[in-house]
């Protein structure tokens, strides 16, 4: 989760220099912040999305205030062992949260006995949500809007970014999928808990 936060501070901080150099405007400081963040390697983005906190734009600006008014729920509670068991085929060995030390962001990991699987959820707007990686792939069937990028599954559904990560499979496309089935049972149960 550290690792998409530094990729999301280093998009911003590229689009916030893009900005600097436009003419100040709202409406065309938006635009070199998506390219910008589209632009990004693979390699080094997990995730293409700009933070709404970090910036420049009017709009940016009020879904932050907007992200703040919600809580994410407890993740860990929303998806039992057994199922994530069910899920793999393989053991939880270990379930870690990450505390609850933000409202607009929690994650909860099931280490297995071969591999792991995470789901992590921010609250994000759909416009953020939208600008992505240029090597993102559509994944259709879950949430509103879904994706995957660099082994993760990215769904959007109502105000919330989900990401999915499986890694207890032998290829990409067989980790994908148990992360689809997981998505669609967890989606649900996220849309039930915020309410």
């Amino acid at each position: 989760m550290s690792r998409r936060i530094l990729v999301l501070a280093a998009a911003a901080a590229g689009a916030l220099a893009l900005a600097a150099c436009n003419d100040g405007s709202a409406t065309t400081a938006a635009k070199p912040s998506a390219e910008a963040s589209a632009a990004a390697p693979a390699s080094a983005a997990a995730s293409a999305k700009p933070s709404a906190k970090t910036s420049g734009s009017a709009k940016a600006s009020s879904s932050a205030k907007a992200a703040t008014a919600t809580s994410v729920p407890d993740i860990c509670k929303l998806m039992s062992k057994a199922e994530i068991g069910t899920l793999t085929g393989e053991s939880v060995t270990l379930m870690t949260d990450d505390g609850g030390s933000s409202p607009t962001s929690r994650y909860c990991q099931w280490q297995l006995s071969q591999g792991q699987v995470t789901i992590g959820v921010t609250l994000e707007t759909r416009g953020n949500f939208d600008v992505r990686n240029k090597q993102a792939t559509p994944v259709m069937g879950v949430g509103t809007t879904a994706y995957s990028l660099s082994g993760h599954l990215y769904v959007w559904e109502n105000g919330h970014d989900i990401d999915v990560y499986v890694s207890s499979e032998s290829s990409d496309s067989a980790n994908l999928s148990v992360a689809r089935r997981a998505a669609l049972q967890f989606i649900p149960r996220l849309e039930a808990a915020s309410k």
